[in-house]
């Protein structure tokens, strides 16, 4: 019946305590250096859900570094299990480059790269957005004397990524990025300042795509600009001085993208619209000098022949 510190009635997110290493080990060391969290979701009974994991990293802690973290923080708080149901292992891929916009194959969830950069939600986004992709790939099937594929994918993908999306996940990013920079005192700090905001901010930020709850906080350069004032000041002062200075130095390596996202100035980012591709592609004139020494070469080829078939 013993659950620890973690209500049987409610979840429990972003436990990040670090009391069950001994101080001075080497155990201690890396927890902090490369922090997992415990994350606790009662089911019924004496059934409850646990998980040690990393919210975001490069390089990934592993998934054994996870488990003997897991085992030695039940045994400091004396959560005896009596039986494991199953065991989970689950790697999210988080941030990283958009679709090539070039291509025909259309991806879309973790394909398209829909999961949330800074926090890994992933599901409901992908429900979403399947509405507007599904009707955008109806519009072009339709079509049926002038089908362009290229057109097809294009216009799938920008029902995924348009300007505005792409915009609001740039702002994302630079969070994923910071938050990897961060020891674990930076990320007690970070969260201890994000839950203070409204839950209608923090709420919005965690799954952030349009058409789901609170969204409208973040899908604006003027909401994301208010966000991010708002959350650097409920941050601890050493956390938000680095975040500060994450964001100039973020801004000069990586360029446009995060300026763009909390500022008019600098337009919006390039979306998936289709754009009609030449017909002519290449050296014409390569192209024509090599047609006509074809034409007068003089080279016999012998054309396969199929066998012909003998009767027995």
């Amino acid at each position: 019946d013993y659950a620890g510190p973690y209500y049987k009635e409610a979840m429990t997110l972003f436990d990040y305590r670090t009391d069950h290493f001994p101080e001075g080990s080497n155990e201690l060391s890396k927890a902090e250096k490369a922090p997992t969290f415990m994350y606790a979701m009662p089911l019924d009974g004496n059934r409850i859900f646990f998980e040690e994991t990393s919210l975001v990293a490069r390089p990934a802690v592993s998934f054994q570094e996870c488990k003997e973290r897991y085992l030695t923080r039940m045994e400091h708080l004396g959560i005896t299990i009596t039986e494991i149901e199953e065991e989970e292992f689950c790697y999210i891929p988080m941030g990283g480059p958009l679709p090539a916009a070039d291509q025909r194959v259309v991806g879309f969830g973790g394909a398209a790269a829909m999961v949330h950069p800074s926090t890994g939600y992933h599901l409901c986004r992908a429900m979403m957005a399947s509405g507007s992709v599904a009707e955008a790939i109806r519009k072009e099937l339709a079509n049926d004397k002038n089908f362009n594929p290229d057109r097809a994918a294009a216009s799938a993908y920008n029902a995924i990524w348009s300007p505005t999306n792409i915009a609001q996940r740039n702002f994302a990013v630079f969070g994923g990025e910071f938050l990897m920079k961060q020891n674990v005192e930076g990320l007690r700090g970070f969260f201890d300042g994000f839950f203070k905001l409204p839950l209608e901010l923090w709420g919005g930020f965690l799954a952030g795509w349009p058409g789901l709850p609170n969204n409208e906080n973040h899908e604006t350069w003027w909401a994301r600009l208010k966000f991010g004032l708002s959350f650097v000041s409920k941050l601890p002062p050493q956390v938000a001085l680095d975040m500060l200075v994450s964001i100039a130095t973020y801004s000069i390596t990586e360029g446009v993208p995060l300026p763009q996202s909390v500022t008019p100035l600098l337009g919006l980012p390039d979306g998936y619209e289709y754009k009609e591709k030449s017909a002519a592609v290449g050296d014409v004139a390569a192209k024509s000098e090599a047609m006509k020494m074809i034409m007068e070469s003089k080279v016999e080829e012998v054309v396969p022949v199929a066998f012909e078939q003998k009767e027995v």
